[in-house]
């Protein structure tokens, strides 16, 4: 893990299971890194973005919003920003029913779609509704402005924001996204995500306005010789 502007390619991140947040040394060592991060803001907006579809970004944000809510004293809010998989409903088992776009759009209030959640001070809540027909799917379904409110709107509510977005590729307000977070987290795959791309995805994170607070490898796999193993 590799936190601030970074040249070089960060080091190995080993991997953690959200479903014990509390035990996760990993994970309890990204949160103390985000929260140094901090600067003096009411509201502290973290996005949690991969260049591409299985790096973990789900499962780092589910795991860090559940973290957060059970360690600070503060109301948490984990927005699912993928509409392509809404991964985050999918793990609870919810629908997700108003979004915060109908929130912006005023169909509905924000507390309509909030999702309040067991663990801690942490709701769960849609930042669009899902995209069913994906053929039919442009990658842009919020404006500028938009975001704007609703990022506004999330603040004056929750202490914590941790947004799960969809791989760059794939939704293109992701990036845009960016610009409105105190700061992206960026999460490679081990192996199989090439440094050129997270070099890349860092610099449109910075062309978009927005700023990397550093990258997170995950799966990661140990690697252990035959001369070690035979003492195994």
């Amino acid at each position: 893990m590799l936190f601030g502007n970074h040249k070089a390619p960060p080091p190995p991140q080993a991997d953690w299971l959200p479903e014990d947040a509390g035990a996760g040394q990993p994970l309890f060592s990204l949160f103390n890194k985000l929260a140094m991060l901090r600067k003096d803001e009411s509201s502290f907006a973290v996005q949690v973005l991969g260049p591409h579809p299985g790096c973990g970004v789900s499962t780092i944000s589910g795991g860090l919003a559940e973290f957060t809510a059970l360690n600070v004293d503060a109301p948490v809010a984990l927005i699912d920003a993928d509409p392509l998989k809404m991964s985050q409903f999918q793990r609870v088992g919810i629908t997700a029913g108003a979004s915060l776009q109908d929130v912006q759009q005023g169909k509905a209030s924000l507390d309509a779609a909030m999702h309040r959640m067991h663990r801690g001070n942490l709701s769960l809540m849609a930042l669009t509704p899902p995209i069913v027909d994906r053929k039919g799917y442009n990658g842009r379904t919020l404006s500028i402005s938009a975001l704007s409110e609703i990022v506004g709107l999330l603040r004056r509510r929750f202490q914590w924001i941790i947004v799960d977005s969809g791989p760059a590729r794939d939704v293109a307000f992701s990036l845009v996204l960016s610009r409105f977070m105190s700061g992206t987290v960026v999460v490679a795959e081990s192996e199989k995500t090439r440094v050129p791309v997270i070099h890349e995805l860092v610099h449109q994170v910075y062309a978009n306005g927005g700023t990397s607070l550093g990258v997170v490898i995950n799966k990661r796999k140990i690697h252990i010789s035959d001369f070690l193993y035979r003492f195994l």
